[in-house]
């Protein structure tokens, strides 16, 4: 076909498609109403204003005809070709002086300035996305995805969407910028105490994870978590010493790291001892682990256990049957309790025991009454989950025991400040309040007991009469420097004596330090203090006391009246740090050291849900990189 052909063609097609406009809007143009009830009169002129077609006026409808009669006859088409197109163009010069101005379609650029995105706010956007998922512990590909993309279309039409390797890239740099300011605050630190633990993912990778502890010049307590980084060898103790001795050293804190707190595993508890720089090693296990322990040589008597297996089965049947689950709720509305769920104990998880039997107890009615009632459990499962009167009995006198034992776990594993110096007061007054052994104490109750009380004097070492020097830990120096347990006396005096004994060695050490430093008051300053000196205090002769003698602040601290045991200890050290200059530098030592290494396993709930089902096969620096920014999110 050439192109004479082609174009005869082209223009054949268009005017089948115009007049078969014309026709809809001019024969339109007279009706009234269409079948759906709107002007058909107005659809014929919409319909001509969207494909820009005039309708043809009273005056043209012999131009139709005329141009019915080509379309009906195509071979006089051609021939008609130079003359309608020239009539063409003549009414279209015509018609366009009464046609409406067509309106503008409304682009980016007749929108107003606030609208756009300029570079400048694109990167505000990007790193604002980048600690959004960083704080909301989000997968990365959460920026390129669908749902997002439609977000920014309604908030910024024209801003680009960032793909993942620029995200990561600002996460790197958020990663890089919060480690300037931990380094910054780690350098400025005498002593550093360390938490760690070991973890592994749905993938089966194992991390390790460190977190750093310290009290700054305010008196404030600091918590970092260093690293959460792929452990590829074996968990041998020198592996484990190997992996915390690099991160020391990358963190440029292996000179000032005093001891580290862990859980109570064999391995790990001689890679400490492997730490040569490592100064305080001896009895600095996890507190709130090694409760559990006692707790769990407690519950394995025989009757106990059987119990607990009985009670778990409830709690699975209620978890599972949706019938019954159902039926729980509405007996619970009915009887006025507040709508629970129930609780199933897991043995790796704290208190666990205690929450489940507090709920049933808490419940028993309800769980009674769905029990016994045949529309909904039958008689061979109601058979099989009976508890009688005597079992709630046992499970009341479980939850009285056992809700010390939960407290004592909470106040130690809080997010607070919980230091070190408060393990061996608080073990003291639970064994001599909550678990002392009376003569109404029934046959659970009093070997529960004394299983509990000789696990815990075990293995927090509460039954020593006389200390070596050798065998004193932190957990024996520490509470002396804690304002609210300084006098010691739930010690017996013999240890008393051996630990006043150690410390006075501490203040002697600190003081030989002190002078070496050049940190003593000079004549210069000393007259200057003189000189400033109140006239009140001139005509009375009040003698100053030196800031370096060691004996007189000794004295003057134990003189002071003790502090109410729900008091911070770092708030009234903040206030007397001038007048025991040389005693506050050991208190921020010791008190630095938290009792717990839970949070360093608060990281590992953190990488759980960063490394999902969905998530599995994450990569380790991801996972490093997403955990390290949240758990340091306070900094971003």
């Amino acid at each position: 076909m050439n192109s004479n052909r082609k174009s005869w063609v082209w223009q054949y097609a268009n005017r089948i498609e115009n007049k078969a406009y014309y026709n809809l809007c001019s024969e339109n143009e007279n009706n009234e109403f269409c079948c759906n009830g709107g002007s058909t009169g107005s659809l014929g002129r919409h319909l001509a204003t969207i494909h820009n077609i005039q309708p043809l006026s009273n005056n043209s409808k012999s131009k139709r005809d005329a141009s019915r009669h080509e379309i009906d006859n195509p071979e006089m088409f051609c021939a008609s070709t130079s003359t309608s197109t020239q009539s063409t163009s003549e009414s279209q010069v015509t018609d366009n002086n009464h046609r409406q101005p067509r309106k503008r379609r409304r682009t980016y650029a007749n929108r107003k300035n606030d609208d756009f995105c300029n570079s400048e706010e694109t990167e505000l956007i990007h790193q604002a996305l980048a600690k959004m998922i960083a704080m909301n512990q989000m997968p990365i590909s959460f920026c390129s995805s669908a749902g997002f993309e439609q977000f920014m279309n309604i908030v910024k039409p024209n801003y680009k969407i960032c793909k993942e390797e620029a995200i990561k890239k600002r996460l790197k740099s958020l990663k890089l910028s919060i480690q300037d300011i931990i380094q910054r605050d780690l350098k400025s630190a005498n002593n550093i105490a360390c938490t760690s633990d070991c973890w592994s993912s749905l993938s089966q990778d194992s991390y390790i994870t460190v977190t750093a502890h310290m009290i700054n010049d305010e008196w404030c307590p600091k918590s970092y978590t260093l690293t959460t980084h792929k452990m590829e060898e074996s968990h041998t103790a020198s592996n484990l010493a190997y992996q915390l001795k690099n991160t020391f050293e990358k963190w440029e804190i292996d000179q000032k790291v005093i001891t580290v707190v862990t859980d109570n595993a064999k391995n790990v508890l001689n890679a400490i001892q492997m730490l040569s720089n490592v100064s305080e090693t001896n009895d600095l296990t996890c507190a709130a682990h090694t409760v559990q322990l006692a707790v769990k040589y407690g519950l394995q008597q025989d009757n106990i256990n059987l119990l607990i297996t009985q009670c778990s089965k409830i709690v699975s049947h209620f978890k599972h049957s949706n019938l019954a689950k159902h039926a729980l709720k509405n007996k619970q509305t009915q009887l006025g309790l507040t709508e629970h769920t129930l609780i199933q104990s897991c043995a790796t998880r704290w208190n666990s025991v205690y929450l489940m039997l507090n709920r049933l107890y808490t419940n028993r009615c309800a769980i009674s009454n769905v029990l016994a009632d045949r529309t909904i459990t039958k008689s061979a499962m109601a058979k099989k989950f009976e508890i009688v009167e005597s079992d709630w009995m046992n499970i009341e006198t479980l939850v009285t025991l056992l809700k010390p034992l939960q407290i004592i776990t909470t106040v130690l594993s809080s997010e607070k400040h919980s230091p070190v110096s408060m393990v061996r007061p608080l073990m003291f007054k639970l064994i001599e309040k909550h678990l002392k052994i009376k003569e109404n104490d029934d046959g659970i109750s009093l070997k529960f007991k004394q299983t509990v009380i000789e696990q815990l004097t075990e293995r927090f070492k509460l039954n020593e009469r006389v200390l070596s020097p050798s065998v004193i830990s932190v957990r024996h120096v520490a509470p002396f420097f804690d304002p609210r347990y300084k006098n010691l006396e739930y010690e017996t005096i013999e240890v008393r004596e051996n630990i006043l004994e150690k410390v006075k060695k501490l203040i002697d050490d600190i003081t030989f330090q002190f002078n070496d430093n050049g940190t003593q008051m000079s004549q210069t300053d000393q007259s200057a203090t003189k000189k400033t000196t109140s006239g009140l205090e001139f005509l009375y002769g009040q003698e100053e006391n030196n800031i370096n003698d060691a004996s007189a602040q000794y004295q003057n601290y134990l003189g002071e009246p003790l502090l109410r045991y729900d008091l911070c200890p770092l708030e009234w050290w903040k206030s007397h740090e001038k007048k025991y200059p040389l005693i506050a530098q050991i208190a921020k030592k010791y008190l630095c050291i938290p009792a717990t290494s839970v949070s360093s396993e608060r990281c590992f709930s953190t990488a759980g849900n960063v490394v999902t089902p969905k998530r599995s096969c994450l990569s380790t620096e991801n996972v490093n990189l997403l955990v390290f920014l949240y758990q340091n999110r306070q900094l971003l």
